[in-house]
């Protein structure tokens, strides 16, 4: 499992999962428009950064509030 796979995982295991499916998709199309055509682990690794910790983006994706 690569960098983004395991990101893409950490993400949808926190929402429900009738919506991990669909999640994990549009999660992945967000990280793959913010790299470049031939991107480095460096690239992928400044994306995630940028998305932020995979519970806070699973809020975003999800109906049910943090706590």
């Amino acid at each position: 499992m690569n960098i983004i796979d395991q990101y893409i995982h950490e993400v949808t295991k926190r929402v429900p999962k009738k919506m991990r499916h669909d999640t994990s998709i549009k999660v992945k199309e967000k990280i793959e428009s913010m790299l470049p055509e031939d991107y480095t682990n460096e690239e992928v690794t400044l994306v995630l950064q940028k998305l932020g910790h995979p519970a806070l983006l699973a809020s975003h994706y999800s109906n049910r509030p943090m706590h």
